[in-house]
C-alpha cells in the first residue's frame, strides 16, 4: 500500500518548488507533542486523508494548521509553514534539512488533505498521519513536502 503511494505521490509531484518559512524559527510550539518515529506511525482519530489528489480549498479546511519542519528530533526547533498558503500537488524544496515533522493545528480535528515529507529530490513520500504529533523522519534527513 505505502508503494502505491509512493507511486502516484511522485507522479503527481513531478515539479518542485522553493518555499520560505512562515517564520524564522519556531522553537516551542511541538515540544509538548508526542513524540512518534514516522516509519511505525499509526492512524489516529485526527488523521490528514489524501482524498485522490483533490484538494479542499483552503477556505474550507481546517486552518489555522502550521507544518513545522525541525532540525532537530523530537520537534525542538522547528520552522513553521502555513498550510493554508502551501501550493498542491508540487513536490516543495523547503531549504531546511529536518530530522522531525509535525503539523501544529490548535483545533486538533485533522486536515481533509494530506501532508506528505520526503527526502531529498522528492524520490519518496511518507504521509504525516496526524495533527499535533511529532514524528522523527527516517532515514534521516528528509529536507521535501508536498501537500495533495
Amino acid at each position: 500500500m505505502r508503494f502505491t503511494l509512493f507511486a502516484i505521490a511522485a507522479a503527481v509531484f513531478g515539479q518542485t518548488v522553493l518555499a520560505s518559512p512562515l517564520t524564522a524559527e519556531t522553537t516551542d510550539i511541538a515540544a509538548k507533542f508526542p513524540v512518534v518515529d514516522l516509519s511505525s506511525a499509526q492512524a489516529h482519530p485526527n488523521i490528514t486523508l489524501s482524498q485522490g489528489g483533490i484538494h479542499i480549498d483552503a477556505a474550507q479546511a481546517e486552518f489555522p494548521a502550521t507544518l513545522l519542519l525541525c532540525t532537530t528530533t523530537s520537534c525542538i526547533s522547528c520552522f513553521g509553514f502555513d498550510l493554508s498558503a502551501v501550493p498542491t500537488n508540487e513536490c516543495i524544496a523547503s531549504g531546511i534539512n529536518y530530522l522531525s515533522i509535525a503539523i501544529s493545528q490548535p483545533s486538533n480535528e485533522g486536515l481533509p488533505f494530506g501532508v506528505f515529507g520526503s527526502p531529498a529530490g522528492c524520490s519518496s513520500f511518507v504521509q504525516i498521519p496526524a495533527v499535533n504529533t511529532c514524528y522523527n523522519v527516517n532515514p534521516a534527513p528528509f529536507a521535501d513536502y508536498a501537500v495533495a
